[in-house]
């Protein structure tokens, strides 16, 4: 009888921690103890190769990433704030993990995600029920057991200040540059929030190891 009472005791004072840390989240931390070891880690962007809309540099998804970590990585920027080392080359010896981004868009007033094979100006031409999302996941770069995910939306979704109307036949190539801009704004600002989730997540387990 002490046995299964010691026994219910080791085990409810163990899951305490991670019920805990679960709750502080701003994530979905899959793996603490895996988190908790990362060290170095690189930005994977091979997977981004989303539409090249008119006026549009190749490969904007990526162009996007890249953009966000540059600016990030300054002394005052999030990854300063990340306790792991920034390798520029994921194929680098010592590398534990990889962060991936993956854009997807919103649309109508649901929570349904579609993927970005088809131009946006051509699918959903009315901008009122358009929103941007990102999902980001660290990856352990030896198994590649995906063990944190968090997701990222732009604080303002619309594609321009100023209205919400989709680009009408022969629009003016200036209202279409703004477009292009736009769009890079609102992805960099998912993203943006999706590594500060990250960020935070990290930081608490580092104070708080499982």
């Amino acid at each position: 009888m002490r046995v299964k009472l010691w026994m219910f005791v080791i085990l409810a004072c163990a899951a305490v921690p991670a019920a805990a840390a679960g709750e502080k989240a701003a994530g979905k931390v899959l793996d603490y103890a895996a988190l908790g070891k990362v060290r170095t880690y690189c930005v994977d962007t091979s997977n981004l190769k989303g539409p090249v809309l008119p006026g549009d540099v190749p490969r904007p998804d990526e162009f996007d990433v890249r953009e966000l970590v540059k600016r990030e990585s300054g002394p005052r920027g999030l990854l300063s704030k990340l306790p792991w080392k920034l390798e520029a080359d994921c194929s680098a010896p010592g590398v534990d993990a990889t962060v991936r981004f993956e854009f997807r868009v919103i649309l109508g007033p649901g929570d349904a995600a579609v993927g970005l094979e088809t131009p946006l100006f051509a699918m959903y031409p009315q901008r009122d029920e358009f929103r941007w999302r990102v999902e980001l996941q660290v990856t352990d770069k030896v198994s590649t057991r995906v063990d944190y995910k968090a997701e990222g939306n732009p604080v303002e979704p619309r594609l321009l200040p100023t209205g919400n109307q989709g680009i009408p036949a022969g629009e003016p190539l200036p209202y279409v540059e703004a477009k292009v801009q736009r769009y890079h704004e609102l992805r960099q600002d998912a993203a943006y929030h999706a590594l500060a989730a990250l960020v935070s997540d990290v930081k608490t387990i580092s104070k708080d190891p499982l």
